[in-house]
């Protein structure tokens, strides 16, 4: 079973790296050789990306996906953004809120109730432009 979960997961990551690169215009890419603290996909600038493709997508699984995502963006020094997507439902977006604030709230990022939740389209169009590079 284990197997079966892993190979989801890769193939999410293979669609979810499609679909970046088309709405980006960015080279993403899965990370082949993952290790603690990795982003799941690289090739966004300023983004530390996780990337989550399960059966259901309850509010405390996303919760929980959300302090991996942020912890995985303290270690590489970028913003955290969470996608996930449950059988059957549209790929969705976790991401700090109050980025466009200036000054950026402290502390960044921040808990899974400062979080703005869309879809990946109004995701980039938020803030594209926003993350350092």
């Amino acid at each position: 079973m284990a197997g079966l979960s892993r190979n989801k997961g890769k193939a999410g990551e293979r669609e979810l790296a499609r679909l970046l690169a088309d709405l980006t215009g960015h080279d993403v890419r899965r990370r082949v050789r993952q290790h603690d603290g990795d982003d799941d996909l690289v090739g966004v600038p300023g983004w530390s990306i996780e990337a989550k493709r399960y059966k259901a997508a309850p509010p405390a699984l996303v919760a929980q996906w959300w302090g991996q995502a942020v912890e995985q963006s303290r270690l590489t020094n970028a913003l955290p953004v969470l996608f996930y997507r449950a059988d059957r439902a549209d790929w969705r977006v976790v991401w700090p809120a109050g980025l466009h604030q200036s000054p950026r709230p402290q502390p960044l990022p921040p808990g899974f109730d400062d979080t703005l939740t869309g879809d990946p389209l109004t995701w980039w169009r938020m803030v594209r432009g926003l993350a350092p590079s």
